[in-house]
């Protein structure tokens, strides 16, 4: 709509609306109630751009000088506070019939929040699209989930292959009583309500299947043809639909990645995950296993990063994770012997790569760690 419809008066009383409850000015906000007062809509970078012309940002601090502390400057840095410790959890209206979806606690047992965590929901938080990058093993899938966890929100996975095409998952033509009609899929109706969608694996789909993203990334929906009676229709996403992205880098171990483009990338955020450290693998390990003696947990930790330096130093064609330390833990605790334990929850991962003789020097590890072995 023109812009004339709103005047600038109107702008900051929005906008000042939204700091006396006591939040943070966003332009989806204002948005939002724009849409609810004239039914029409404005681009949020449209509603940013207003405000900077008029010199006061939505944050409501200006450049140039010192400036002394508002109520509005004293909500935003406490906001902001509060966003660092990921302490922001938002209250959402999700429908019964998706509540199904929404992450356990059980599923988290064990789990040790990171800053990287925090960071996320930062992204998530701030209307952005996420993409998580990192070896595998670092977190990334299961951080997504974790902020859904944390927000109370469904989630769903979907993961990437070379022919994925966004459009076949808002659903497909079936037979109905002998008539051809447009089946609509949960995806449907995730997109429309409150939920975090996370695409795994999106740099194993070829960049001519990416198209459709920049759509629903840019304007928040995408054209179906072969909906309503293949008439077509255009799905719109819920304002707190959130969509993320995973990937690991292209590398010799991982070989699976198209290097996407920058008409995609630019509609995007980063975040790169670290590998998890010595003092990470232990709190992991004491979290998940609470009677776990800590001479164990110190084995345990040892035996992961002779591992991960054997892999370096040899140049394996694998990446462990600690869902493979996990793995061995879980075995060895439900009763079946330590070595039993190493070769069928890691080892055995070389025979799958046709690396077989390298398990000798896995075993030689445990043998240092463990003197029983020997």
């Amino acid at each position: 709509m023109a812009t004339s419809i709103v005047s600038n008066e109107e702008l900051c009383e929005m906008r000042d609306k939204i700091v006396a409850d006591g939040k943070v000015p966003k332009a989806w906000q204002i948005k939002d109630m724009i849409r609810v007062k004239y039914g029409k809509s404005i681009d949020e970078s449209t509603i940013r751009g207003r405000f900077i012309e008029m010199g006061t940002p939505l944050s409501g601090i200006t450049g140039g000088g010192a400036k002394t502390a508002t109520p509005a400057d004293t909500t935003v840095k406490t906001q902001r506070k509060s966003f660092s410790e990921s302490s922001d959890i938002r209250q959402y209206v999700v429908p019964e019939n998706m509540k199904m979806y929404i992450p356990q606690a059980d599923e988290f047992i064990g789990y040790l929040e990171r800053d990287i965590d925090k960071r996320l929901a930062i992204h998530y938080n701030s209307s952005k699209y996420p993409i998580t990058q990192g070896k595998q093993g670092t977190g990334k899938t299961f951080s997504h989930m974790y902020y859904a966890f944390k927000s109370k929100l469904p989630f769903f996975l979907f993961s990437g292959y070379e022919d994925f095409k966004l459009p076949k998952l808002f659903g497909d033509k079936t037979i109905q009583n002998g008539t051809i009609i447009f089946q609509e899929s949960v995806f449907t109706k995730a997109i429309q309500c409150p939920s975090v969608i996370l695409f795994d694996e999106i740099n194993a789909v070829s960049n001519s299947n990416t198209f459709d993203f920049h759509a629903l990334l840019q304007n928040r929906e995408l054209f179906i043809k072969d909906a309503n009676g293949s008439v077509g229709q255009v799905y719109k996403l819920h304002k707190d639909c959130k969509i993320g992205f995973a990937q690991n880098p292209k590398s010799a171990k991982y070989i699976g990645g198209n290097i996407k483009p920058s008409n995609f990338l630019g509609r995007c955020t980063y975040i790169t995950y670290p590998e998890f450290k010595k003092s990470d693998i232990k709190k992991t390990l004491k979290l998940r296993y609470p009677t776990m003696e800590q001479l164990d947990v110190d084995k345990f930790t040892e035996f992961y990063f002779a591992i991960v330096q054997t892999i370096e130093r040899s140049q394996l064609p694998i990446d462990i994770s600690i869902r493979q330390l996990n793995n061995v833990v879980d075995l060895w605790m439900a009763g079946l012997g330590l070595k039993e334990s190493i070769e069928d929850g890691l080892s055995s991962i070389l025979d799958a790569v046709s690396q077989s003789k390298a398990k000798d020097s896995f075993f030689r590890i445990a043998q240092a760690v463990w003197s029983e072995l020997l």
